[in-house]
């Protein structure tokens, strides 16, 4: 496997290399189905792992503002997860914010939410692209060959790759013991 796999294209490359199948020149116009597998998995992954929220997709607070004619708030592609900084219960309804509280799509003021975002694969931190090349290598390969040598193989990639991006949180966050519940409680006594 490919140490880092710069874009979409490398990945789906590595993926489908881990059975053997030759590389393709482009994801436009997919025809191979082992290809058109692995970048479904691939894009699976990489939304599902980004919508945990990390130092590099996730924003404390921003302001979302409602359209001064509908005072509707769209809601935008992007958007893995809302929640508003003052208690309101926010959820997609098709394509605007909805208030689950006051069961309504119309907001009078803007929100400040802490907001999680989805990144193209290409922008994400290289410590995420190599979790997620590692984690889909091994669910397509489990999935579409099943040999235990190359499962036990795939499962220590997803390991390390899980150790590095452990590291690449750590060293961009400020966390503190402090702040953990239970040493906060201790702390109060």
């Amino acid at each position: 496997m490919q140490l880092t796999a710069l874009t979409e294209l490398d990945a789906v490359n590595s993926i489908i290399g881990t059975i053997g199948e030759a590389p393709i020149n482009s994801l436009e116009e997919l025809t191979d189905v082992d290809a058109i597998n692995a970048l479904r998995i691939l894009r699976n992954i990489s939304r599902q792992e980004q919508s945990r929220g990390w130092t590099f997709n996730k924003t404390p607070h921003f302001t979302l503002n409602p359209d001064v004619d509908t005072k509707k708030i769209p809601w935008n592609s992007n958007y893995l997860y809302l929640k508003d900084n003052h208690g309101v219960k926010l959820v997609r309804q098709g394509d605007y914010v909805k208030d689950l509280c006051k069961d309504t799509l119309i907001f009078e003021h803007p929100l400040d939410v802490e907001m999680v975002l989805y990144l193209d694969f290409e922008n994400l931190p290289e410590q995420m692209r190599n979790y997620i090349l590692a984690k889909a290598c091994f669910v397509f390969q489990s999935s579409y060959f099943g040999d235990d040598s190359l499962t036990k193989i795939t499962q220590q990639e997803i390991a390390e790759a899980w150790q590095h991006l452990m590291e690449f949180e750590v060293d961009n966050n400020s966390y503190s013991m402090l702040e953990h519940t239970y040493v906060h409680e201790l702390r109060l006594r």
